[in-house]
Order: C-alpha cells, then structure tokens, then sequence
C-alpha cells in the first residue's frame, strides 16, 4: 500500500513539473517576442543633397525619414512609391539605440501634392514585414501617415 501511494505521489510531482516546465516555455517565448519588437519610424525632413564634386550648390530635398526603433537589426528590401517598386537589397537598418542610422525616400518637389508608399522588409529571423502609409503636402510641409509594421504573407 505504501508503495503505491509513493508511486502515485511520485507520478503527480512529474506530471505538475510537465507542466510547470511547460508555462515556463511559454512565458519566455513572450518576453523573447516583447523583446525583439520589429517597428519603423517614419517622419518628414529636408535633407541636405551634395554634389559629390562640388561643381552644384547643395540642395534641401523633402523626404520621408525611416528609422528604426525596434531592439533588433532590420534588412530593408524594397519600397513601392506611388506605384513603382524601389528595390533596396537587403540593407542593414540597425535599431536607432544602437546606432543613429536613417534611411530615406525622396518626396517629389513638382505639384504633386499626394503620395502612397510600401516599405518591406525583414527581421533579423527572416519574417517578412510591411509597413503601408501616405503622405499629403499642406501648408508647404509634408504629413506622413503610415500604419504599424505587420507581418506579410
């Protein structure tokens, strides 16, 4: 009778630590996701074109800024502007807390007063992401509106 009641307490101590062990798993699988958060920044700046020989004056050209607030490397692939696909590579696009990296998309400066635009990219496990947003010319300054990244098919 003892031993069978060992055997029982025996079998439910490795049954509950199953179990424990499996909850256990799953919150680190969560902290692992809040952690490794894929996010783009997109605002609007001018920045300054060179010419590389210095035979034209600099230029102030719009453009939409994208930075990286994640906590992981991203690798920009390709951006749609207005309709035509911008392949990028896959440039590095290091998180901004590590390092103050930007990236940009040259608005136009005709009269165009509307644009739409499509960044895709990837994270640093290989799942693609697609951030999707406009952009409205008023008052002379450049509104951006973009959704937040999510995972593409």
């Amino acid at each position: 009778m003892v031993d069978v009641i060992t055997i029982i307490i025996s079998v439910l101590a490795l049954i509950s630590s199953a179990v424990i062990g499996y909850k256990q798993m799953k919150i680190s699988e969560q902290q692992t996701s809040f952690q490794n958060k894929v996010e783009l920044y997109l605002i609007d700046e001018y920045i300054v074109m060179h010419d590389a020989l210095g035979q034209k004056p600099d230029k102030n050209v719009p453009a939409i800024i994208i930075r990286n607030i994640g906590n992981s490397v991203v690798y920009l692939e390709r951006y749609i502007f207005n309709g035509r696909e911008y392949p990028i590579g896959k440039e590095v696009l290091p998180p901004i807390s590590a390092f103050n990296g930007i990236r940009y998309i040259e608005l136009p400066t005709d009269s165009t007063t509307h644009v739409s635009f499509s960044i895709d990219f990837r994270d640093w496990r290989d799942n693609p992401w697609k951030t999707v947003g406009y952009a409205d010319l008023r008052n002379g300054r450049w509104e951006i509106t973009y959704t937040p990244s999510e995972k593409r098919k």
